[in-house]
């Protein structure tokens, strides 16, 4: 799901492991859904990308 949000809004992983302040490495486990997000990443995610955190706890078995 974060890799569609991603690649539909035109962002990089790279842009949003600053904004969120994770390595790239991190925000590519969560792409790959091999790591969660913890609660405050999930929530910055949702600011920065504009989708219901429900969506996002949804995704992540939160």
């Amino acid at each position: 799901m974060l890799k569609q949000i991603l690649r539909t809004k035109g962002i990089k992983q790279k842009w949003l492991a600053t904004k969120v302040g994770v390595s790239e490495v991190t925000v590519s486990n969560w792409i790959q859904e091999k790591t969660a997000p913890k609660t405050e990443h999930l929530e910055k995610l949702s600011a920065l990308l504009e989708v219901p955190l429900a969506q996002l706890e949804q995704t992540y078995g939160k």
